[in-house]
């Protein structure tokens, strides 16, 4: 008891820490990092990195929709154009038909926040090997970013004045992850009906966040309105029906698998809830929740490392324990968690375990513990759980400089949007994107890996990884389940 009672001292301690004022924060006004801070700086911190791969970076094959389509698409979110709320397309902007694997986020020419073509990368960096892992993982990032864009009391209806910009953005991440689902079906898929990288490796994972992907989408085109919202502009059966189809199919390529290791099993439970929720094969949702089943009793077996390993075990056990209602999943996922804790260091704010995290590692991190926030109850100590989630993201994500710059507080939001404390936009000790480094910068995005040489963090890996970006922008946009709920739930 007495070291639990100084272990949550020392991290109340780390809680409570006072920021001082920094560009942007009122001089007399110093603020604590709190839970809250972190959750709403996840939010931002999701956008940012969104925006940047798919519409700014050129990091991948583009491609640009016909002048038609856009003006429908302009007319969907606005009733009343002469309101003062006018939809304004970006300024050359660089979407995206599939995703590289891989670049360096450096600008090359002075920035101009109003024009996208002076935020690419430089293609000479890039990797430009296009993996299932990156591509699932974008499609369902800006499939989750549309729905928070349809958040009726949040971004407006088309009958309001303000929120349009946003409700287009929307419409186009929708149009975005549509044509990089077609882009996988046509290229990707093998004679076995699995999706392979470009270069013919086939990730099993990845064929599970494809899956995943598949059934986020699929839904979301099917549905009559949408979560908070009366309406659901993205509404489209014939595209519902031909991606839940495609689910179908990709379950059945996969329903020999059986994985391997505590991340695969972690993903492939995840994915399965998605599809379950989702399919409209009565018999294929029954299999699914078998395998479910089947997986998590794996899972809870599974010998279990490092924290990440620790966190991939927690975050698939937590939904294989909401899918079958088995208490057993969420006693294994209270046992990993004590693990956990036990690991986390209070001095340093991160695991004993290890000392270097990669933006995948710090998505499953934060994505466990998130979960068990939602879902965890009285199996695990709750105070443990949040301060946790509040000091590893202070430490991992701020602190760290994974998050390598976040633009000023009126670039890439709305004028209702910029009314929050300062501490919900960014961390203030992190840059701007001109003076985060090199000639003209770096994009508001994530490193691909930070280290602890135990006494100060350093970039060890400044390039933009699009697989392990887009999965803790997906985890960290859950933080909000109450308006994009990343758990689903069968019907």
């Amino acid at each position: 008891m007495l070291r639990k009672m100084a272990f949550l001292l020392a991290l109340a301690l780390i809680t409570a820490t006072v920021i001082p004022a920094a560009a942007g924060f009122a001089k007399d006004a110093p603020v604590a990092f709190d839970s809250t801070a972190a959750e709403e700086e996840g939010y931002w911190y999701s956008r940012y990195n969104l925006g940047n791969l798919v519409m700014r970076s050129g990091l991948g094959e583009p491609f640009m929709p016909e002048m038609e389509m856009m003006q429908a698409m302009m007319q969907a979110v606005d009733a009343n154009p002469d309101d003062g709320d006018t939809v304004m397309p970006p300024t050359n902007p660089a979407l995206l038909q599939a995703v590289y694997a891989s670049g360096d986020p450096h600008y090359t020419v002075k920035l101009d926040v109003n024009d996208f073509a002076t935020q690419r990368w430089d293609p000479e960096s890039f990797d430009t090997t296009i993996t299932t892992r990156a591509m699932g993982w974008t499609i369902i990032k800006e499939n989750e970013w549309a729905k928070q864009f349809h958040v009726d009391n949040h971004f407006g209806t088309i009958e309001d004045d303000f929120g349009a910009q946003w409700r287009f953005v929307g419409m186009v991440m929708n149009a975005s992850s549509k044509m990089q689902l077609h882009y996988a079906l046509t290229n990707l898929k093998n004679e076995d009906g699995l999706f392979a990288n470009s270069d013919g490796e086939v990730d099993y994972a990845g064929n599970w966040v494809m899956l995943e992907a598949l059934s986020d989408v699929g839904a979301t085109l099917g549905a009559e309105a949408l979560p908070h919202s009366e309406t659901n502009r993205y509404h489209n059966p014939d595209q519902s029906a031909m991606f839940l189809g495609a689910a179908d199919m990709l379950f059945g390529a996969l329903s020999d698998r059986q994985p391997e290791g505590v991340e695969e099993y972690s993903l492939a439970i995840q994915a399965l809830a998605w599809y379950a929720a989702n399919s409209a094969d009565e018999a294929n949702v029954s299999a699914a929740l078998d395998k479910i089943a089947e997986f998590g009793t794996a899972l809870a077996s599974q010998e279990t490392a490092t924290a990440t390993e620790n966190a991939f075990a927690i975050r698939g056990l937590v939904e294989a324990y909401r899918l079958t209602d088995d208490s057993a999943y969420l006693d294994a996922a209270a046992a990993a968690f004590d693990a956990l804790a036990a690991d986390y260091n209070a001095d340093t704010g991160i695991f004993d375990s290890q000392n270097a995290y990669t933006i995948d590692n710090v998505a499953a991190i934060m994505g466990a513990l998130n979960s068990l926030k939602f879902y965890g109850g009285d199996a695990v100590d709750q105070t443990v759980v949040e301060d946790l989630f509040t000091n590893f993201f202070l430490n991992a994500v701020n602190k760290s400089g994974l998050q390598q710059s976040v633009p000023p507080i009126p670039v890439a939001k709305g004028e209702f949007e910029q009314d929050e404390p300062p501490i919900f936009y960014g961390y203030p000790d992190i840059p701007k994107p001109p003076m985060a480094g090199g000639e003209f910068g770096i994009a508001p995005v994530f490193a691909t890996e930070v280290t602890w040489d135990g006494s100060a963090w350093s970039v060890t890996d400044g390039n933009f990884d699009s697989a392990g970006a887009m999965h803790a922008s997906n985890e960290f946009i859950w933080f909000h389940n109450d308006e994009v709920n990343g758990f689903p739930e069968l019907p």
